[in-house]
């Protein structure tokens, strides 16, 4: 793999010379770069000394067809040319050793003291789901030329890159199903068992997803009284009562606001008539829903107040599915908690005994992502990407259920901002992977 490293290094200097020549008129932000800025250092040993002859090399993090090179003179130094705004991994190896960092440009000079460390190979597992194959996925350091491909199991093997942590990027071959993932190594460390370590890469969020009501992106103030279902598998819900929408604070210690419908107590709600079957027949499915719960408005010390919900309310011809819900002094909750209740559309009732209650007491006034999932056996209930709970249930299939799809109908002040239905069984690393896309950079909601 260092052979590699070098003969690929090799042949940057013509390449940076094209590149040189063809990008006069690169776009950066705020228009169009007349000058070009250089990142510049000097590349030194272990000891300080400057290395001389050695290959600096200039990529950007983002666009891989902009890149650079230079060759470090008798004291070390070297020039990169750039002109585009961004990331760049900056990089260089020499014997046993190597050179890795990311920095930043914004249109001015930019100045570094490189030093090269210890290199060492470094060895990992990609996982996917049982009915995928493993082979043929990418694993890179952004920014730089190391780079490997997964065999038939999953596993790949960099070579010679610099001691210490660094961000891989995960590129699946099917990008249709996963989505790309970065996360941190500490190469050089005590690995995982095996002494692999490994990593499981997240589904796309559009993967199986069968219904999507945006309450955060109604985008008009006051009273609301229908929401799209955004993918269409549905004709949409239906909102009572005239809950009205607009911001809540939805960030501790910001002031960025997300939209939102507000629910104020059990004659404002919202119901799906008709889902057009979206669970029947399926062996496992998942809910997410970003909402935020305010006030429990009557004082019973123990109740179940449906937040999101499959079901019907009291009749002996109830077929229910599931429910999201707020429960006290039941199920083992000593304290207000969300729950995920299943049934499997047959007549069976949402029982203690078929639910998964959180762990942790609920915070009123706080914004949480919940994912509930269902993989045809466990199910596991999420807060915020973390698990808080799994049980095991009978069922194997869902039966048709003509229930309607209900948003509260109960004594609560709530917020919704999002919901979603989809027919695969989710993970660890979907929970983690989607709570931080609704985190302060990247809003949950996404495109409609």
């Amino acid at each position: 793999m260092m052979n590699r490293f070098y003969a690929f290094l090799l042949a940057l200097p013509v390449f940076a010379l094209v590149l040189w020549a063809g990008c006069s008129n690169n776009e950066v932000a705020g228009g169009v770069s007349e000058e070009t800025n250089t990142i510049a250092g000097v590349l030194v040993d272990k000891k300080g000394s400057p290395v001389v002859s050695a290959m600096v090399y200039c990529k950007s993090v983002d666009v891989d067809t902009v890149e650079s090179s230079d060759k470090t003179d008798s004291k070390g130094r070297y020039r990169l040319p750039v002109k585009r705004h961004g990331s760049y991994g900056i990089s260089a190896a020499m014997d046993s050793l190597a050179y890795y960092e990311v920095v930043e440009f914004n249109g001015k000079d930019v100045q570094l003291k490189s030093v090269l460390v210890d290199a060492s190979d470094f060895r990992g597992r990609i996982l996917l789901r049982e009915d995928s194959t493993a082979a043929g996925i990418v694993v890179r350091i952004p920014g730089s030329p190391w780079t490997a491909t997964t065999d038939s199991l999953g596993y790949y093997r960099l070579e010679g890159i610099p001691v210490g942590k660094v961000n891989l990027q995960v590129v699946p071959m099917d990008l249709a199903r996963f989505v790309k993932v970065e996360y941190e190594v500490n190469v050089g460390a005590l690995a995982g068992a095996n002494g692999v370590d490994s990593v499981m890469v997240p589904l796309s969020m559009e993967y199986g997803l069968r219904s999507w009501w945006a309450f955060g992106a109604v985008g008009k103030e006051g009273a609301v009284d229908f929401v799209n279902d955004s993918r269409a598998w549905t004709a949409g819900m239906k909102l009572y009562g005239s809950p009205e929408y607009g911001g809540f604070v939805s960030y501790e210690g910001t002031p960025n606001f997300v939209g939102a419908v507000h629910f104020k107590g059990a004659s404002q709600f919202g119901v799906v008539e008709d889902d057009k079957g979206i669970l029947d027949g399926v062996n496992s499915f998942a809910v997410e829903v970003v909402l935020q719960v305010d006030k429990v408005l009557d004082d019973s010390e123990s109740f179940r107040k449906n937040l999101v919900g499959k079901l019907g309310f009291g009749s002996e011809e109830d077929r229910p599915v599931f429910s999201m819900a707020l429960v006290k002094g039941m199920c083992g909750s000593g304290k207000e908690s969300i729950a995920f209740f299943m049934a499997d559309g047959s007549g069976d009732s949402l029982s203690c005994k078929n639910a998964v209650v959180s762990k942790n007491g609920l915070e009123f006034g706080k914004r949480y992502y919940l994912m509930a999932t269902w993989n045809g056996k466990m199910v596991s209930l999420y807060e915020n990407g973390k698990k808080v709970g799994e049980t095991e249930v009978p069922f194997k299939k869902i039966s048709a259920s003509d229930e309607s799809i209900f948003v509260g109908k109960e004594s609560l002040e709530f917020s919704l901002e999002d919901l979603r239905i989809s027919v695969e069984p989710l993970n660890d690393a979907d929970a983690e992977s989607r709570n931080k896309s609704h985190e302060i950079e990247i809003p949950f909601l996404g495109t409609i």
